[in-house]
């Protein structure tokens, strides 16, 4: 299984669309800031069966969509959320590797900071796919997100235009 994994899209959504074509994942995620992007994204796929999670950033006010998700996919258990209630800064997870322990999960991902980061903290995998559109301190970026037989890998992607 293929997920891509976006954050921080903030209204601009091409980079999304194209990775979306040009990869066919199984899935998307989106760690928030901006869910119109997503309630877009999910207009313009409504006939595929790809799901598309997504939790709300601090720039959100969609009460639609939750906070942070614990969800189990391809047997491997996440949290997900945009971090600014995490307490994540430049290059900090802040507590995102804690409330993924507290719910019994491998895997942490984030955004908020528009900074990819991937480290392993207290036997989490923590990723921040950084900002798609609006980038700080480096190239736009996502992540791929590839998930077999109980086993997981990230791998982040920067765009070079």
């Amino acid at each position: 299984m293929k997920l891509l994994v976006f954050s921080d899209s903030h209204g601009r959504t091409v980079d999304i669309y194209d990775a979306i074509e040009r990869e066919t994942p199984d899935g998307v995620i989106h760690l928030g800031d901006y869910t119109e992007d997503v309630r877009e994204l999910r207009r313009a796929y409504a006939c595929s069966t790809m799901p598309i999670y997504a939790v709300r950033g601090n720039n959100d006010f969609d009460s639609d969509f939750p906070m942070f998700i614990v969800m189990k996919l391809g047997g491997v258990q996440m949290y997900l959320a945009h971090g600014h209630r995490e307490r994540v800064y430049g290059m900090c997870s802040g507590m995102m590797a804690t409330r993924a322990v507290e719910n019994h999960c491998r895997l942490a991902m984030f955004g908020h900071t528009h900074r990819l980061f991937l480290e392993e903290i207290d036997g989490v995998l923590v990723f921040n796919p950084g900002s798609i559109s609006l980038p700080r301190g480096g190239k736009r970026s996502y992540g791929r997100l590839f998930i077999e037989d109980d086993r997981f890998t990230i791998e982040p992607v920067t765009l070079s235009r």
